[in-house]
């Protein structure tokens, strides 16, 4: 083992610690880079990482400047609550408690506040990005920062200023998508900054992920999507979410049959269409859709339950949003069984992420007259926004009421597919 802290052996869940080339090479061997940046495919291994980096920089001696000492005052960074706490908790867990590996370096804890106080005077506080201006104010050492990619211009533009004044240390870490701080910062430390350095890490520099993992990975990515989350690969998008749609447009209408149907429904608001599709689950097959406006809610669900119960539909997922309860409890009422599904941007990047992967690998078989569909996916986009989220949105008047029924219909039957093969599959989907 190359000569690290001693310390670390007690990092890693309590089995020593010895990093992996890459971890070795492009982080800890890395320490006086004040401003190191990663792209790192998932699973490639960051979270230990980042925890013995943590743990490094509280341990150092205060620092004087301008004839005062500062103990270090570390900031652990993430786009929300959620993913903050997945740095912070390993961290907290060290520390904090009798048994604790790292108890003896311990002073005190603020539960409330997610802040830890050291022996030594250093503090490490987690921090959400979900309210920047909590990220202003406080002269930082060092901001530790993951998903990185996901950062919004805000939260970056609070902490930085706290990080030069200090001359303290950035280490951000996030997969190669966006066009806003985290890919600037990255592409500086591919110039001769001697401040700066960035480095690309592929999934596959964790031992014991294989080529065959990656293909499986593969499966429910598009191209994109795959290239930036596992090969750590910058990839310059035309904003086209649907690739090579009208190579799905391939089926025919069909009666029901001895199958298993579900059915996904998108329920249109004043202007916007509620759309249907019933889905063949075993064979992703699109067999039957309805499409309609300006039906008051109380006559749609007659309407939709006639459709279910042709086909004998398991369930229909909807929109749980807006009036989505009321018409799930009518169509409940009409002998339906119902699951919401509740539309946020979050879970519609989701939603369209995984139609558009099914879509680019010829998985899905859709009508061939839905031209309503093709046109949707034709005009429907995709754009990174500055702190590394995707927006999905349509033309002005235009819609994608079938793209959200088709997601649903599409998503659901995915899973149903593989609870049925006794396989349960995680997404690996992850949306600003």
């Amino acid at each position: 083992m190359p000569d690290y802290p001693a310390i670390w052996q007690f990092i890693n869940d309590g089995d020593p610690y010895d990093p992996w080339g890459w971890q070795a090479e492009h982080v800890h061997d890395r320490s006086d880079s004040k401003r190191l940046i990663l792209a790192c495919g998932r699973r490639a291994g960051k979270t230990t990482a980042i925890k013995a980096e943590i743990v490094r920089e509280a341990l150092q001696p205060k620092t004087e400047q301008f004839g005062v000492y500062h103990a270090p005052y570390i900031y652990v960074i993430a786009p929300n609550y959620e993913l903050t706490m997945k740095v912070w908790e390993p961290v907290w867990n060290l520390f904090v408690g009798d048994h604790a590996p790292l108890h003896d370096y311990y002073a005190s804890h603020d539960k409330t506040r997610k802040l830890i106080q050291l022996a030594n005077g250093a503090r490490i506080q987690a921090k959400s990005a979900d309210d920047p201006t909590a990220l202003q104010g406080d002269r930082v050492t060092a901001a530790f920062v993951d998903e990185a990619h996901d950062l919004n211009p805000e939260a970056w533009g609070n902490f930085m200023p706290a990080l030069a004044d200090s001359d303290g240390r950035l280490v951000a870490i996030g997969i190669a998508r966006g066009k806003g701080n985290f890919r600037t910062y990255w592409q500086i430390g591919q110039e001769a900054d001697p401040r700066y350095y960035s480095a690309s890490v592929t999934s596959l520099e964790h031992p014991n992920i294989t080529e065959d993992a990656l293909e499986e990975f593969r499966r429910d990515l598009t191209d994109a999507q795959f290239r930036q989350q596992y090969l750590a690969e910058w990839v310059e998008d035309d904003g086209q979410v649907f690739k090579n749609f009208d190579d799905c447009f391939d089926s025919e209408w069909e009666s029901p049959r001895d199958s298993q149907y579900l059915m996904g429904l998108d329920l249109g608001k004043i202007h916007d269409f509620t759309v249907a599709y019933v889905v063949d689950v075993a064979k992703m097959q699109f067999v039957a859709t309805d499409r309609f406006n300006g039906l008051d809610y109380t006559l749609l669900g007659p309407r939709i339950a006639n459709l279910y119960k042709r086909y004998n539909c398991q369930t229909i997922h909807l929109d749980g949003t807006g009036i989505g309860e009321p018409v799930a409890d009518i169509l409940r009422k009409e002998g339906c069984s119902v699951s919401s599904f509740k539309f946020t941007n979050q879970s519609k990047a989701t939603l369209v992420s995984t139609l558009a992967a099914e879509v680019e690998h010829g998985r899905v078989h859709f009508g061939k007259d839905d031209e309503v569909l093709k046109r949707e996916m034709e005009l429907f986009e995709g754009s990174v926004l500055p702190g590394g989220a995707i927006k999905y949105s349509h033309p002005p008047g235009y819609h994608d009421d079938s793209i959200m029924a088709a997601g649903l219909a599409v998503m659901k039957a995915k899973r149903r597919q593989g609870t049925a093969s006794g396989v349960m599959k995680r997404d690996y989907v992850t949306f600003g």
